[in-house]
């Protein structure tokens, strides 16, 4: 599989995906990106418990459901940004895939089953309409990308994401506690996973491949 792999201006990219699926780190993870995907999200519940949630009147469930939030939206984006996620999410490798594989690659199923955000309403003091906005602000985005051709992917996907910034800031009441959730939501699925970009490697590893 030589032929997928290049050094361009010194960026090595590898598109040959190795090895089995792993559902948060791809194919082909480094040391360093198994660590950012599957430990680096659990700091956030910490951060945000001893900067906001020990002000805030809440129960356990409605920490722990914090918690959950903030572990899936933002280990999502991280995930969904490795290299070694991105081989696999963008490869036309031809692969053996389990159903979990097929759901992780899906451009639009993946998404849709992204209910997380009703989660908000359900547990904490915020219109179901804050959930249905988001939602359906996520899907139009997706089906946008995907009707773009490949170039204005990521400048419009950050577009995106500067528009849900400002609205997230003004169009509802702040949820305190969780006025990072709806921005990061978009980024995790828009940004994060439906933008292509290409699966670098460090150079010993292109070197070793």
């Amino acid at each position: 599989m030589k032929e997928n792999i290049h050094t361009i201006k010194d960026a090595h990219i590898d598109w040959n995906c190795q090895g089995k699926f792993n559902f948060t780190t791809g194919h082909g993870a480094t040391r360093a990106e198994s660590i950012l995907a599957n430990y680096a999200a659990f700091l956030a519940p910490v951060a945000l418990y001893f900067l906001s949630w020990q002000n805030l009147e809440w129960s356990l469930l409605q920490i722990a459901v914090a918690s959950f939030l903030a572990i899936d939206m933002i280990g999502g984006v991280l995930t969904n940004s490795l290299g070694s996620m991105k081989r696999f999410l963008y490869s036309e490798q031809v692969l053996p895939q389990s159903m979990m594989a097929k759901l992780v690659k899906s451009k639009f199923v993946f998404p849709i089953i992204h209910f997380q955000i009703f989660l908000a309403p359900l547990c904490f003091d915020v219109t179901w309409g804050y959930a249905l906005f988001w939602y359906g602000m996520m899907i139009a985005s997706i089906v946008l990308i995907h009707v773009l051709p490949l170039y204005l992917h990521r400048p419009v996907a950050l577009a995106i994401v500067m528009l849900a910034v400002m609205i997230n800031q003004s169009a509802f009441m702040p949820l305190s506690g969780l006025e990072w959730l709806a921005p990061i939501y978009i980024i995790k699925l828009v940004l994060s996973h439906a933008v292509r970009e290409e699966p670098y490697r460090p150079a010993d590893n292109a070197a070793n491949a």
